[in-house]
């Protein structure tokens, strides 16, 4: 049976790639098993967007310091790494607070989920490539030139890294602004221990006990 939330037909897809896909359902599974009682109290709709914000600021702060490659080898790395490991950081909470949907295959999700993270997905592919065409733009003007400073060449490296690792986290941000709260329910299910601390343990007593 073809799987409705995938435009590629069962027959034609890879065995390969089922087995790749069925391995990643089973992660995104294990990462909510895992996750889902971090962070409880975050997961409201002004705390998305709060993150969402911070993530750009470290984007931001990503993006101005690697400009700064191009005169200076050494200074920049200071805000450059601090705005990594704040961006990197950021991501890793909106992943946990999200339910990690953005990068989730589509058998894990149900068809608003899907929609969500298709569109978020989609958007941020058109950032991607539009991103890309600044890094391409300095190559082609410093090409005219007959001789090109190793500075400048690495400090469009810096940029190019930068511009991608900006713009793959876009979708996770857009799942993040587009999430509304929660169902209180919900909330209160993660919360709560698992199923199996919720009933006392049967002793071998209890057991033999008419």
């Amino acid at each position: 049976m073809n799987n409705p939330n995938s435009a590629i037909p069962e027959e034609a897809t890879p065995a390969v790639w089922r087995r790749y896909e069925e391995w990643r359902g089973r992660r995104h599974q294990e990462f909510n098993s895992k996750y889902s009682h971090w962070l409880v109290s975050w997961r409201t709709r002004r705390t998305f967007r709060r993150l969402v914000l911070l993530q750009a600021f470290f984007s931001t702060l990503l993006v101005i310091s690697s400009v700064f490659a191009f005169l200076n080898t050494g200074w920049f790395l200071i805000p450059f790494a601090v705005g990594l490991v704040g961006l990197l950081t950021t991501l890793s909470l909106l992943r946990i607070v999200t339910g990690s949907i953005a990068d989730t295959p589509v058998t894990a999700l149900d068809e608003i989920q899907v929609a969500q993270r298709n569109s978020a997905r989609a958007i941020g592919f058109v950032v991607l490539y539009s991103l890309m065409f600044i890094p391409y733009a300095v190559l082609i003007v410093l090409s005219f030139r007959d001789e090109v400073p190793g500075q400048w060449v690495y400090g469009c490296a810096i940029l190019l890294i930068t511009l991608v690792v900006a713009a793959i986290s876009v979708p996770t941000m857009l799942i993040a602004w587009w999430m509304a709260d929660p169902d209180p329910e919900d909330l209160d299910a993660m919360r709560k221990p698992s199923a199996i601390d919720d009933h006392p343990t049967i002793t071998d007593n209890q057991e033999s006990a008419p």
